[in-house]
Parts: structure tokens; sequence; C-alpha cells
């Protein structure tokens, strides 16, 4: 796991998939809620010619609500649900990616930057259809219409009928474009939502890092994501909205070309109508921001496999004790603490494994296994204190002191056979050298009568006669 400032991250295979899906899908429904409203004012914003209908959120907001009621507000809101599908794609696709990219880059930057765009590609590929169909039906307002397509009315001429609309604008669009309509701004979808989303998640990490060095180091991490995210949409959100506008128009009012949207966005506007709906962009993206950082990075928390946990605040003491370092090198910190982890595993087990083997501790543990299998069918108390401490620490230690005992005289009687032999082979040495000892005198002995038959010789040959 990555850490800017103890601000964890956490990457693909950490996560708990059963457990991350399924409160995935409860979190992407709780922010559709939240920010529903909000998508249907900025696209009837950025529909409008000028200021014909309304004259900013609030404005919107108040008549929507007037004309229509809460239900006008949520119009097509059933349709959208099936971008959940989409939705859970998106962090699929962008945990998966940032997991592929780790393995060339260790920047975090790249890491979402990459990520982002590839997790938007495929979300789009699925949510351009549904977007088609709900920006329609958002466009629906009482005896009139605002886009290309009019779903048809109550008998009593009150509005709009509560079922079937759905179905009449899939119609329209299957009779005016055939297919193809479905995926009509495709490309516009694509030029707005990838930048848009490869923007999005490094400006995050970005104030999220620079936050958090301005913070006390007691402020709570999740102060520092609640503030990044709404910076981080407002940033995209801007950076973005001229492209969103073109999409919303080639999607509603069927154009064809993201060129001649724009030249005629231009002409009839001039550049402040590529900010149209900007502010509503912005209010929907604040709240949802919020929700999508701290209730993401909480559903990662969550879904965190509990092997992970305590590894987690086993590395923030890790880094406590050397903090130069880590705000120096945080990348060198990590693979410092990976090593150093490795190898305690490693000495553990081999310990583990030498005290296995010296005390014959698995044959233990599987008489233990063994015992319990037997007793598993009988209804007899298990083992309880009999209230003598004296005599129920002797009944727990004696034996293990005696499985010492023994250990301790096998290792004895290995060495003192170790040292018989050793006392024997001395032994036999110290007896060769003596018979070699007893060899070199008795030819000393014999050399020295040999040389003294010769001198006696050499003298009695010397004699006159």
């Amino acid at each position: 796991m990555e850490d800017k400032r103890n601000i964890q991250i956490i990457e693909w295979e950490h996560l708990d998939k059963k457990k991350f899906y399924v409160f995935g899908v409860a979190m992407t429904m709780m922010i559709r809620v939240s920010v529903y409203p909000f998508t249907l004012i900025r696209t009837r914003l950025q529909v409008q010619k000028g200021k014909s209908l309304y004259h900013g959120t609030f404005d919107a907001f108040i008549k929507i609500l007037r004309a229509d009621g809460v239900t006008g507000l949520y119009r097509g809101f059933l349709v959208n649900t099936f971008t959940l599908i989409s939705g859970q794609c998106y962090v699929t696709t962008y945990e998966l990616t940032r997991k592929f990219v780790a393995d060339y880059s260790q920047s975090n930057t790249v890491k979402s930057l990459v990520a982002g765009g590839s997790a938007s590609l495929v979300a789009q590929s699925i949510t351009v259809p549904i977007d088609v169909v709900s920006q329609h039906l958002m466009m629906q307002r009482k005896g009139e219409r605002m886009g290309r397509f009019q779903v048809r009315g109550s008998p009593e001429g009150r509005g709009v009928v509560a079922f079937g609309q759905t179905k009449d604008i899939i119609r329209q669009i299957l009779r005016a474009d055939g297919l193809r309509g479905f995926y009509r701004g495709y490309v516009a979808s694509l030029l707005t939502y990838i930048p848009n989303s490869a923007v999005w998640w490094p400006f995050y990490h970005f104030y999220a890092e620079q936050i958090s060095y301005l913070c006390p180091k007691e402020c709570p991490h999740i102060v520092f994501q609640a503030v990044s995210g709404p910076l981080a949409a407002a940033t995209a959100s801007v950076l973005t909205n001229p492209m969103d506008v073109i999409r919303t128009r080639v999607q509603v009012e069927g154009k064809s070309s993201i060129i001649l949207t724009f030249r005629q966005l231009m002409a009839e506007e001039g550049p402040w109508g590529l900010m149209k709906g900007l502010s509503a962009r912005i209010i929907s993206a604040t709240p949802s921001s919020i929700v999508i950082v701290v209730g993401y990075e909480s559903l990662k928390k969550l879904s965190l496999r509990p092997e992970l946990v305590d590894s987690r605040h086993c590395y923030q003491r890790f880094t406590d004790c050397y903090k130069r370092l880590y705000q120096l090198q945080p990348e060198m910190t990590q693979r410092i603490y990976d090593r150093f982890i490795t190898q305690l595993q490693t000495s553990v087990r081999e310990e583990i494994s030498e005290i296995k083997a010296e005390g014959n501790l698995e044959a233990v543990l599987n008489a233990l296994d063994k015992i319990v299998e037997d007793r598993k069918d009988q209804e007899e108390p298990a083992w309880r204190p009999s209230g003598n401490p004296e005599s129920d620490l002797r009944s727990a230690l004696v034996p293990y002191f005696r499985q010492q005992r023994d250990a301790l005289q096998r290792h004895v009687r290995k060495q003192e056979a170790e040292n018989r032999r050793l006392a024997e082979a001395v032994v036999a040495g110290r007896q060769q050298v003596q018979e070699l000892q007893r060899r070199g005198q008795a030819r000393q002995q014999a050399w020295q009568a040999l040389h003294r038959e010769q001198k006696e010789l050499v003298a009695v040959l010397g004699e006159p006669e």
C-alpha cells in the first residue's frame, strides 16, 4: 500500500472483492439519488437558448419544483439507475489499470491519470445509450418540450404520463436515427469524461497531499479527503465544461457534428455559452465528490482483507520511527519496510520449523488434533480449573517440562556418544604415537650398536702387527 504522509492508498490486491462490490452498489445508488436533481438542472441549462427559460441554477430549481414538484427533479431517474452497471465497471477498470501501470511506474499521478482515463472509456461505452434516453426524459416539461422528442400526454391532457415514457423515447430515437441514435454524441462523451476522469484523480491526490502538509498531524484523514474531492471536481469541471455543453447539445438536439455545434454555440452566445451550467455542475459535483471520496475510501477500508488491517497500523508506526526518511523518500521507505517484513517473516518461519524439529511439536500438535477430533461426540465437560492454582500450574507445566527434559536427555545422549567417539579416536591416536616412538627408539638403539661395532672394527684393523 502506498502512503502519502500517512494517507493510506489501498490498492486492488488489498481488497475483499465480494464486500467491495456489495457496498459499492449501495454507495453508487446513494450518490445518484443525491446529485440527480442538479444533473437535470445542468442539462436543461446547457440546452436552453440563452436564458429563455431559466436565469440560473437556483431559478431553474424553483421553477421546476413549482411546475412539476419533487418528481420533476427526478425525471428519467429510473432509466439513469442502469448506470450502476457502468459505475462498477468504472471502479473495477480504475483499480485494475492502477495495478497494471504500477509495474511500469510508481508515480501515483501517472497511475491515477492513466487509470482514470481508461476507466472513463469503459464506463462511457456502457453509459452513453442510457444517458441519451435519460437526457430526453429530462427535457420533458408539462405541455411542451425542450428537446427533439415529446412523450405522449395523458388522456386528460395533464402533462406527461407516469408509465411508458421510456418506451416512447426509445421508439422515437429508433425511428429517427436507428440504433446509431443511442450512441449519438459518443465521441463528445469520450472527449468530455475521459479528460474529466483523467484530471480528477491526480488533482484529488495532489490536493489531499498538499492539504495534509498544511494541517496538523492530528487532523483526521477524512478531512483531507472531504476537502480535496470538491476541489478536484471544481477543477475538472472548469476544464471540461465547454466539451460537456457541446456533448449535451449533440445528444439532445440531434446534431451530428461536434465542430458545427461548437461554431453555432459560439455564434449564438459567444465564449460564455461554453460555460453554461457550470455552477450547477460544480454544485452537483461538490456533494457527490464528498460522497464519492469519503464513501469510496471508506468502502475500500471496509473491503480491506482482514490480514492487512493490522499491517496498515504497523506501517504507520514504522514511518513514525523514521519520519525524516519517510518525508524525503516515501517510496524508498515503503520498499525498506516491505523488505524488513519479508525477512522477519522468513526468520520467524525458520525458527518455528527449528523448534518443531527439536521439540517434536508437530507430533504433539497432531496428537492434540486427534484428541479434539475424538472428543467431538463426547458429552463430558472439558477441562476446567480445579481452584487450586498450584495443582493447575503443575498439571500444565509438568508435561511441558518433561517434554523439555526428554529433549535435553536426547541431546545429552547424542553429545555423549559423540564425545565417546572422539575419546576413542584420541586414545587410538595416542597408542599409535607410542608405537611409533617405540619403533624409533628400537631403531636408534640398533643404529648405535652397529656404530659401536664399526668403531671397534676400525680400531682392530688400525693396530700394527
